[in-house]
């Protein structure tokens, strides 16, 4: 199959497998006691993307749901119909289309799916957060800044809901070990907190970042690591992950001599991971917190 390293429905369709198996099973298990006792649970979905968050939560959540998707990319909200019908039909449930909205029936359990197109910042009118018991978001905060999430946060504290946020990114290595990585890693992180429209993202700073805000918020929080161990016969993931760092390191002000050791570097490291010999390790946090 050919890939399009450039097309990001593709890329949510590989990498959600990493993402289930990176998530952070301690701090899941609190999120999901939290609401144990619940029939129905109504649900936001920060940066939906195709609605990867939906298919690993449908069967853990209560029979009642209702979720509404917010992403300010209009084609992956287009994607994440054809997503849903094709989990609901390899799953066996029935999939129905009323008004605008998708619902999924499995026996007793079914959730009702709303698609918004916009930004977060503006989430209090694409959404009733009166109604909202819980935001998920996956690697979604690395992207905002830091005045961006401390806006959320303030909502979030308002209303009483609660966040479940995963894949949160701290940090990138490479497998064995060479010097010129941690330079390329910083020459990354660099273009992840480059002056934007809308200010700094926070990047690999987003955990403390987003703890030290849900605490002033007056939100209680739990958090853990969660980890892409990206093995070596996983190169369609290497390959992806190579690819965004030449892109974004492309984007800064690199030097002729500093190009020329990135092409050097990048060509090591795939010729590293086309032989099997190449691990990325890609560290992130999960965090839940609570009124």
């Amino acid at each position: 199959m050919h890939i399009n390293y450039d097309d990001p429905i593709m890329w949510l369709d590989h990498r959600f497998n990493c993402d289930a198996e990176a998530r952070n099973a301690n701090i899941e298990k609190k999120f999901l006691e939290f609401f144990e006792d619940r029939d129905s649970l109504t649900v936001v979905d920060a940066g939906s993307g195709t609605g990867s968050n939906f298919q690993y939560y449908f069967e853990k959540f209560p029979n009642q749901q209702e979720w509404t998707f917010i992403d300010c990319e209009g084609p992956l909200l287009n994607a994440c119909r054809e997503k849903l019908y094709r989990f609901a039909k390899k799953k066996n449930y029935e999939f129905i289309e009323q008004n605008g909205s998708v619902c999924i029936k499995d026996g007793a359990k079914q959730a009702l799916v709303k698609m918004s197109q916009g930004k977060l910042e503006n989430v209090e009118h694409l959404t009733d957060l009166k109604q909202t018991d819980v935001v998920t978001a996956n690697a979604l905060f690395d992207l905002l800044s830091y005045d961006q999430f401390d806006s959320f946060a303030c909502k979030l504290s308002a209303y009483n809901v609660c966040l479940m946020a995963t894949l949160n990114y701290y940090e990138t290595s490479f497998l064995p070990y060479d010097e010129e990585d941690g330079r390329f890693v910083r020459y990354f992180h660099t273009h992840m907190t480059r002056p934007q429209d809308f200010g700094s993202a926070m990047g690999p700073n987003c955990t403390e970042e987003m703890l030290d805000l849900l605490t002033e918020h007056q939100m209680l929080v739990e958090q853990e690591g969660s980890q892409w161990h990206l093995k070596r016969y996983d190169t369609t993931m290497h390959h992806y992950l190579l690819h965004f760092f030449e892109h974004a390191l492309r984007d800064l002000n690199l030097s002729p001599a500093e190009i020329i050791d990135l092409e050097e570097w990048l060509e090591a490291k795939k010729k590293m991971s086309h032989d099997h010999k190449l691990e990325i390790i890609v560290d992130h946090s999960d965090i839940f917190a609570y009124p």
